[in-house]
Order: C-alpha cells, then sequence, then structure tokens
C-alpha cells in the first residue's frame, strides 16, 4: 500500500515537472518570436576593429606622456637616493653610537631614526600616488580624444559597430580601424601636459 501511494506521489511529480518543462520551452519559444521580430527591425551590424589599448600606448601624445612621467620618476628617484644616503648615514652614526650612549639615550634616537624611515617612505608613497594620479589625467585627456574620432569615423565608413580588438577572436584587417585612429589621433592631440604631480 505504501508502495503504491509513493508510486501516485511520483507520477504526480512527473506529470508537474513535465508541465512545468512544457510552460518554460512555450515561454521561451514566445520571447525568441519576440525577439527575432525586434532583431528584424534593427539595422544589420557594420562592424569595425579598434585595438584600444594600441591607441593608448601609440599616439603620440601618449608617448609624450610617458616621457614627461619618466622625467619625474627619475626627479623622484634623485630625491630617495638623497633620503636613503642621509638615512644611512644617521644609521652608522646610531650603531657607532650604541656603546657609549646609555641604554634610554640610545633607545630614544632609535625611535628618533625609526620615525624619520617611516616618513621617508610616506614621502615615497605620496609622490608614487601623486605621480599616478598625474598620469592619469593626462591619459583621460587621451582617452577623450579618441572618442570623436571614432564617431567621425562612422559616420565616413558608414560602420555601426566599434569592438575592441582584446574582445575579437579573428578579424579580417580590413575590418581594423587602428591607424586611422591614431593617425588623426596624432594630428588633433600631438602633446598633451601632464599635471605637476602635487
Amino acid at each position: 500500500m505504501r508502495f503504491q501511494r509513493f508510486g501516485a506521489a511520483t507520477g504526480a511529480a512527473r506529470r508537474r515537472a513535465g508541465l512545468t518543462a512544457w510552460a518554460a520551452a512555450v515561454t521561451v519559444a514566445a520571447l525568441l518570436g519576440v525577439g527575432n521580430a525586434r532583431a528584424a527591425d534593427l539595422p544589420a551590424a557594420v562592424i569595425a576593429v579598434l585595438d584600444y589599448e594600441f591607441v593608448l600606448r601609440g599616439s603620440v601624445a601618449a608617448r609624450d606622456i610617458r616621457r614627461q612621467v619618466e622625467q619625474f620618476q627619475a626627479a623622484y628617484r634623485e630625491e630617495a637616493s638623497r633620503d636613503e644616503q642621509r638615512l644611512r648615514a644617521e644609521e652608522a652614526e646610531l650603531k657607532r653610537q650604541r656603546t657609549v650612549l646609555s641604554p634610554e639615550a640610545f633607545e630614544k634616537k632609535r625611535q628618533k631614526f625609526e620615525r624619520r624611515v617611516i616618513a621617508a617612505q610616506r614621502r615615497a608613497q605620496d609622490r608614487k600616488r601623486r605621480l599616478d594620479r598625474s598620469f592619469k589625467t593626462a591619459m583621460a585627456e587621451v582617452q577623450r580624444g579618441v572618442i570623436p574620432i571614432v564617431k567621425q569615423l562612422t559616420q565616413e565608413m558608414g560602420f555601426n559597430l566599434v569592438v575592441d580588438k582584446s574582445q575579437v577572436l579573428f578579424a579580417t584587417k580590413a575590418l581594423d580601424v587602428t591607424d586611422r585612429v591614431v593617425a588623426e589621433l596624432n594630428r588633433r592631440l600631438p602633446s598633451v601636459a601632464v599635471p605637476k604631480p602635487e
């Protein structure tokens, strides 16, 4: 008796599952039909490919930005080198004084030295953070320059979809507009001043 009830329950469960699957299939078919009807109203995709990373690396303005950033970095390296030499000299002097100072006096000087080391590290981190901010500000100007060029090419060449090359598995060279974008960007934006890191 229990076996029959179990079987009956299983049969009912199967019927419910079958109805649910059928309802889902009808819903999906209806949605696909609606999707196809809407897709028919859309224009055909005319695709162009853009190597955006190359544009941001290879344009004249981007290369000039990197050159300016490298100049700031060189100046910062000199400052860091001076800090390091000064701290090494202080450390050597502190080690020399260890034998002549009382433990309390030595501990006081050691703590003072550690505070100077931490301050130098913070200065270096702060310089890097400020330089990163200046770099991003300058590169944002290059990025803003790309969009109007792509829009103009869209009107001139008739494509209506631009895909980043990093997202494309394969595309013929004829679809690639990178060189044209870089050439126009170089003409419109030959240089960008990197703001002084502050």
